[in-house]
């Protein structure tokens, strides 16, 4: 059999049983929920709130929790399973579609990139909303130490800090009040913010909250000093931005040239890598480009990476 039907059987079978798996775990879990609440209050759910439940269910565990901890990190709200079986339909898609230009191995290599780009994006937005944040953190310092100065708790100091300061900051600091307000203790919310975005500079004020509050230190003196620390630290981060700036773009620009080629070659012979993937000295060339790309791209974000 074709290796290129071979992969898009895999994939089909693979996005069946998921799909006769959920549709199982739904049936029973409707079935059960109904008859509780039949019982219980006599009342009809709604099929969306079936699908939450369901969805809330499958995502407690697993690949798919952690797909929805990447998304909420990266302030995107869609559904994991949506997201997860449109994704599938999209890699089918591509497969079948691109085949004609970039042969049966350019087609599948686009088609299983698609997640991996998803992923990357996913990233790059939590680690651009963890950065803006970082840069909201002195004025969220100062917030938070002129309201204890004045006698509020720190529950009321976070409230109002989600109040009168901008998203991402103030969408965390009322995501945190409402926590508190359900009865979670200050420890847990602060971890679980450090853990939903890791920083450096987060983790240092928030266990420079709970260290203060547990000792009944005097928190807004240190948030006051933090606060200028923290402002002096953004400026660093600045600089060292706008100085490895340069450098990245261009060794990304190279590696961008040479997947570019390789795209050029193929719309000019259809079918190129199939060709070459024919005989062991294609095949050996095209194992040898991989481990270069993947190698360079690698090399360029451990030499782009620079810890402040």
């Amino acid at each position: 059999m074709n290796p290129f039907i071979r992969v898009v059987l895999g994939i089909l079978l693979v996005t069946l049983v998921f799909g006769v798996w959920a549709t199982s775990v739904l049936v029973d879990e409707a079935s059960r929920r109904r008859a509780l609440k039949s019982e219980a209050f006599g009342g009809q759910q709604t099929n969306r709130e079936y699908f939450r439940m369901v969805e809330s269910r499958m995502t407690s565990r697993g690949p798919l929790a952690k797909l929805k901890r990447m998304m909420r990190a990266a302030d995107v709200n869609w559904s994991p399973l949506i997201t997860v079986a449109s994704l599938s339909c999209l890699m089918v898609f591509l497969a079948f579609t691109t085949s004609a230009f970039f042969g049966k191995i350019g087609s599948s290599v686009l088609a299983l990139s698609l997640p991996l780009v998803f992923g990357q994006w996913l990233k790059r937005k939590s680690i651009k909303r963890t950065e803006y944040f970082v840069a909201q953190l002195p004025e969220l310092a100062r917030v938070v130490a002129n309201g204890n100065s004045a006698g509020l708790s720190i529950a009321r100091c976070i409230a109002m800090a989600g109040r009168e300061m901008p998203d991402p900051a103030g969408q965390e600091m009322r995501h945190m009040s409402r926590q508190l307000n359900l009865g979670w203790s200050l420890d847990n919310v602060l971890n679980e913010l450090t853990d939903r975005m890791p920083s450096r500079e987060i983790n240092v004020l928030m266990r420079t909250i709970i260290i203060q509050s547990k000792t009944g230190g005097a928190l807004s003196a240190a948030l006051s000093e933090m606060s200028q620390t923290l402002e002096d630290r953004k400026e660093l981060r600045r600089e060292v931005s706008t100085v490895i700036l340069g450098a990245a773009v261009a060794g990304y620009a190279v590696i961008g040239i040479g997947v570019g080629a390789v795209i050029l070659l193929n719309l000019f012979k259809p079918g190129l890598l199939d060709q070459m993937a024919t005989s062991l000295l294609g095949r050996v060339t095209m194992g040898a480009s991989a481990v270069l790309f993947i190698g360079g791209t690698l090399l360029m974000r451990l030499v782009s990476r620079v810890e402040v």
